[in-house]
C-alpha cells in the first residue's frame, strides 16, 4: 500500500510538472514573468540569432534589464533569419565574442518616440553608432535586406529580415560618442577629463572582464544647464575630487536599481539618494528630455545640473 501511494504521488507530480511546463510555453513568458526577446525570437524560429544574443550578452541590454526607464522608448531589432546566419560559413564571427557583438548592435536601433510606425522613417541610429537605411515603398526593407514577419515583445519589436548586415566601421558606440550624438558635449568632455568612459563602457579594470560594471542609467545636463551652473560649477571644481563627486551624483549602476527599497529614489555612485518619479519624467527636479542607448546602458539628457548635499555646503 505505502509503494502504491509513492508511485501515485511521483505520477501526480509528474502530471503536475507536465502541467507547469505546458502552460509556461502557453504563456510565453521567461521565469521573470515578462515576454523577452529570446521568448518572442524562439516562437519565430529564430535559433541562431538567439544563440549569437546570448554569445555577445546582448539578451539582458534588449530586454531593458539594469537600467532606469523614463518615457515610452522602445528597441527595434532586425533579427536575421537562420539561413541568413548560416550564409556567414565559416567566418569565424560566431566564435568572436567582441565583433558578433559589434555586428549585432548594427541591428538594433532605439526608438525614443521618434515614429509610432517604421515606414515614417528612412533612416535609424543603430547601437553601433551608424544608421540603417529603412525603405517601404515595396515592402519594408533595411539596408536592403527584406523584412519577412514581425513580432513585438515586452521592451520592443523584433523584424525578421533575410540577410546579417555589415557596419562599416570597426568601432562600437560607447558613452563619449552617444553623449556627443545626443549634443551633451560638456558632458562628454567633463566624464572623458575626469576619467569615467572606460568605467561607464564596462570595459572593466586594466581591461578585466570580470571587472567589468553596469550597464549604466546615466543623466547628462544638457550644454545649456552647465552654463546655467558655470559659478556653482567653478566653485565645486575647487574642491577635493569636486568633479568627480558632482560626475559620480549623475550616475546609476544596474546594482543600484536591483537593490533599491525605495521606489522614489535610485542610489548613485556617489552615494547619495536621487529622487526618481519616471512617470513624469523628472529625476532630482530636473526633466528628462530625450535619451540615447550605447553599449553598456542608457543616457538621458536632463535640463539641470544635479548637485548633491555635499557640495552644496
Amino acid at each position: 500500500m505505502i509503494r502504491r501511494n509513492k508511485d501515485m504521488l511521483r505520477l501526480l507530480l509528474a502530471a503536475l510538472l507536465c502541467a507547469g511546463l505546458g502552460a509556461a510555453q502557453i504563456s510565453g513568458t521567461n521565469e521573470t514573468g515578462k515576454y523577452g526577446v529570446k521568448d518572442a525570437a524562439g516562437e519565430l524560429g529564430l535559433a541562431a540569432f538567439s544563440s549569437a544574443l546570448d554569445s555577445a550578452g546582448l539578451a539582458d541590454i534588449l530586454d531593458n534589464q539594469g537600467v532606469l526607464l523614463f518615457g515610452s522608448g522602445t528597441f527595434v531589432v532586425f533579427a536575421p533569419d537562420d539561413e541568413a546566419f548560416s550564409s556567414l560559413g565559416d567566418s569565424g564571427i560566431m566564435e568572436n565574442q567582441t565583433e558578433l557583438k559589434r555586428i549585432l548592435s548594427y541591428h538594433v536601433a532605439w526608438n525614443d518616440g521618434l515614429f509610432d510606425n517604421i515606414s515614417e522613417v528612412s533612416s535609424l541610429r543603430t547601437l553601433q553608432g551608424e544608421s540603417l537605411t529603412v525603405n517601404s515603398t515595396d515592402g519594408l526593407k533595411v539596408n536592403g535586406a527584406n523584412v519577412t514577419v514581425t513580432k513585438e515583445y515586452d521592451a520592443g519589436t523584433i523584424y525578421v529580415i533575410d540577410k546579417v548586415l555589415m557596419p562599416a566601421k570597426s568601432s562600437s558606440q560607447g558613452v563619449e560618442e552617444a553623449a556627443n550624438y545626443l549634443g551633451v558635449k560638456k558632458f562628454a568632455s567633463a566624464i572623458k577629463a575626469a576619467g569615467f568612459v572606460e568605467r561607464l563602457n564596462g570595459q572593466g579594470l586594466m581591461g578585466i572582464e570580470s571587472l567589468r560594471e553596469g550597464p549604466f542609467t546615466i543623466f547628462a545636463p544638457s550644454d545649456e544647464a552647465f552654463d546655467k551652473a558655470k559659478a556653482a560649477l567653478d566653485s565645486i571644481s575647487k574642491k577635493d575630487a569636486g568633479t568627480r563627486t558632482l560626475l559620480s551624483y549623475h550616475m546609476v549602476d544596474a546594482s543600484a536599481l536591483i537593490n533599491r527599497t525605495d521606489s522614489n529614489s535610485v542610489k548613485t555612485l556617489e552615494g547619495d539618494s536621487l529622487g526618481v518619479d519616471a512617470t513624469s519624467g523628472l529625476v532630482g527636479g530636473a526633466k528628462v528630455l530625450k535619451s540615447e542607448r550605447y553599449d553598456n546602458g542608457i543616457i538621458y539628457v536632463i535640463d539641470q545640473l544635479l548637485v548633491p548635499v555635499r557640495l552644496s555646503m
